[in-house]
């Protein structure tokens, strides 16, 4: 009879999800949807298995006129802490549904295909701790957005912007450059940002950050800077892992000339890594944040690498040697097809 009555109300749960295709979106794991302002930043926190939707609507007629390279939008998930997936479906409901293509139970289980989902997340934990940030057309006048988190404790940054070209775009891929410049002295370089389309914002001042690593603090992979724990390659992990910036450098000709900026960072402890960043500024008020380096010095070995890639010695003092590793530029934008 138990068993019975078991396989009833499975086949009720079944049948109730066939009547509503969206029964997913009233999960207790799911909260109410919440429309977005664009250009908005939204700040939250989210825990492990939970789902937080969102509604952007757009119908700004003035932007569907624009030409195809000009008439686009950016979804900017950045987490601040802990691992957080992006799904976005357009047009139409229903929401996106995180739990037809992840389960978090034992073994884990990730699909390549999620319900209701147009563009999402790489979600094989590849680039767990890294932003995902889209650039793709707006081709629809409302987006349904669903953002899950996967640890025990997670906090991310949210932002839509139709309005391209407020948005800063690290120079060079976000690559930073660093050369020892006196005993304990280090210069930091970077191409300035730029935006596009141009006219519409300019780029106001650079937060440059710097933290010292633990000896322990190892990156999980080449596509996170450093760890889900420790992110310092985005705008709201920089502030919650350093506190506040080393320095803010207006972005003028003395600062950046022939548009490469500079700035010296003293007192590098002997034997110490460090992680550095730098976050971009426009005068429209949004941020965005560069690729970053860890920097580690020994002032006993005395080596160079033929390949630039992997070692660099710059201007050694007294046979000090700055050994520079560079992060992959995870701020890239990557587009997807919608």
């Amino acid at each position: 009879m138990y068993r019975f009555i078991l396989a009833t109300a499975c086949l009720s749960v079944a049948f109730a999800q066939i009547d509503d295709p969206c029964a997913h979106e009233k999960y207790d794991t799911v909260g109410d949807p919440q429309m977005l302002v664009d250009g908005e930043t939204v700040y939250r926190e989210i825990r492990t298995n939970q789902t937080h939707l969102y509604l952007y609507r757009n119908s700004d007629t003035s932007l569907m006129n624009q030409e195809d390279k000009y008439r686009k939008v950016i979804f900017q998930l950045e987490p601040c802490r802990g691992v957080v997936y992006l799904f976005v479906r357009k047009t139409r409901r229903c929401y996106p549904n995180p739990y037809s293509c992840i389960s978090l139970g034992t073994p884990e289980i990730r699909k390549e295909d999620c319900d209701w989902t147009h563009f999402r997340s790489d979600i094989d934990g590849s680039k767990n701790g890294a932003p995902t940030i889209f650039e793709v057309q707006l081709s629809s006048t409302q987006y349904f957005i669903s953002i899950f988190g996967t640890e025990k404790t997670n906090s991310y940054t949210f932002t839509v912007l139709a309005d391209i070209g407020k948005m800063p775009r690290p120079g060079n891929y976000g690559k930073l450059d660093a050369q020892q410049s006196g005993e304990l002295t280090v210069q930091l370089s970077w191409q300035a940002a730029y935006h596009y389309p141009m006219g519409i914002a300019q780029t106001s001042k650079y937060f440059v950050y710097s933290a010292l690593l633990l000896d322990t603090d190892e990156g999980t992979n080449k596509a996170v800077f450093l760890t889900p724990n420790k992110i310092f390659n985005t705008v709201c992990g920089l502030q919650e892992n350093t506190g506040k910036a080393y320095e803010v450098l207006d972005n003028t000709p003395e600062n950046c000339p022939d548009n490469i900026c500079r700035i010296e960072v003293n007192k590098i402890n002997e034997k110490r890594r460090y992680a550095f960043n730098v976050v971009a500024e426009s005068n429209q008020g949004f941020y965005r944040s560069y690729a970053g380096l860890i920097l580690s010095t020994d002032w006993k070995i005395s080596t160079q690498a033929a390949d630039d890639s992997t070692l660099k010695v710059v201007a050694a003092i007294a046979g000090s040697v700055l050994v520079i590793s560079i992060t992959g530029y995870l701020w890239l934008i990557r587009l997807y097809a919608s």
